[in-house]
């Protein structure tokens, strides 16, 4: 091998020896096929000409065949690697590599098909991961990492609906760290894929929804529900504060925590819903406790402002919903309109015209379920109209008796 290591190390030759690690990268026989070298130098032809020792040759091109050099030096496939080992460090075979870690992934795919062989819905979601290259990113490729992560999301996901539970609790719970579920983590995005089962998590309502569909609260003191007049029953252990904020015609904020404990009275018959927190805030200004209940989406409803209608609307409470005329604001209120169930505050064309819109339209066109001639007249118009250029017409439907 040493004669081998001296001739192959000839500089001119460096081309041809570059060529040999390349191909046993690429899991090719070094004494089968050819190589080929195209606008070869004098130096490198001569160097070729004098290794298999052949009468000067001329042209552009040079090629080699791997088999004619081996039967030439007497060399076989080990002492080409022995000698390119020597000349160039250690080698790897990349095929054989890839061809290795594909079987290590299979074999990890395999083994969690029969984990989930209960839980058949989970399926697509594994499916997907591999197919989507989604663990793999997630883990780095690392396939050690990507175990540890699939134990993790199978601890989270296989015991069903959680009561409630904070997100960095159960973090805490599975891996030993609170931040391990945090938005844009891998944990995290891998969880999330199999609880929405494909839907798109375009928002951080979007996924604080997802988690909430499992019994998960990413905190319960963010996002909380903008409240004017609205009351509880007198058992509700928040009855004392909500009193206090009710004789004074306060504004006050329900965060999720307290939402949960929330127990609306059934004798306030209904609760006027709008879009912008200005309304709420004349409202008591102008109104005071004469107001009539009221509760603000503050844009897209957060998880609290959903549960919080839920449980009134359970308890028998009519809700009367409005929106700013835009696009945004009639997909917000179409999601949350259900008829015969919500009645609709202000939201007719008339109300619309007797606006004074100046505002561009922007974004996609929202033809809501009640509302085709709303939304051709806006488009029609070009223009947006906001809540506030109706609030003395809003706020005397908000004054009681």
């Amino acid at each position: 091998m040493d004669n081998l290591v001296h001739i192959l190390g000839e500089e001119a030759l460096g081309w041809l020896v570059d060529r040999l690690v390349r191909r046993f990268e690429q899991g090719k026989p070094l004494t089968e096929g050819t190589v080929l070298v195209a606008g070869a130098t004098a130096g490198q032809r001569s160097a070729v000409d004098d290794l298999l020792g052949r009468r000067s040759t001329g042209g552009d091109s040079l090629s080699i065949s791997l088999a004619g050099l081996a039967e030439h030096l007497h060399c076989g496939e080990g002492d080409f690697v022995g000698a390119l080992q020597v000349l160039r460090g250690p080698l790897a075979n990349r095929r054989a590599q890839r061809e290795e870690e594909a079987a290590d992934w299979a074999e990890l795919l395999d083994y969690w098909r029969q984990v989930l062989g209960e839980r058949e819905d989970l399926l697509p979601w594994l499916e997907g991961l591999w197919t989507t290259g989604l663990l793999k990113k997630a883990s780095k490729r690392d396939l050690e990492t990507a175990r540890t992560l699939m134990e993790h999301a199978w601890q989270i996901l296989r015991g069903g609906r959680y009561d409630e539970v904070l997100l960095a609790s159960l973090a805490v719970q599975v891996t030993g760290d609170s931040h391990a579920l945090d938005r844009g983590s891998a944990l995290s995005g891998i969880c999330l894929r199999a609880i929405v089962q494909g839907r798109p998590i375009k928002s951080a309502q979007d996924r604080r929804a997802a988690w909430a569909s499992l019994g998960v609260v990413i905190d319960d003191l963010s996002a909380p529900v903008l409240c004017l007049n609205v009351r509880c029953v007198g058992e509700c252990s928040l009855a004392p504060w909500v009193d206090w904020h009710l004789e004074r015609g306060e504004p006050f904020f329900i965060p999720w925590r307290q939402v949960r404990e929330f127990l609306p009275d059934p004798e306030m018959g209904e609760v006027f819903i709008c879009e912008n927190p200005a309304i709420v805030s004349e409202a008591a200004n102008r109104l005071a406790s004469s107001c009539k209940p009221l509760i603000c989406l503050n844009g897209v409803p957060s998880s609290s402002t959903n549960h919080l209608l839920g449980k009134i609307q359970e308890a028998g409470i009519r809700l009367k919903l409005r929106s700013d005329f835009d696009w945004a604001g009639l997909k917000i209120l179409d999601r949350l309109h259900q008829p015969g169930v919500h009645a609709l505050w202000r939201m007719g064309v008339d109300d619309y015209l007797q606006c004074s819109p100046s505002q561009p339209l922007k974004g996609v066109k929202v033809v809501p379920s009640w509302g085709e001639e709303l939304a051709e007249a806006m488009e029609q118009s070009g223009l947006a109209a906001y809540e506030e250029e109706l609030l003395d017409v809003l706020l005397g439907d908000l004054k009681g008796a």
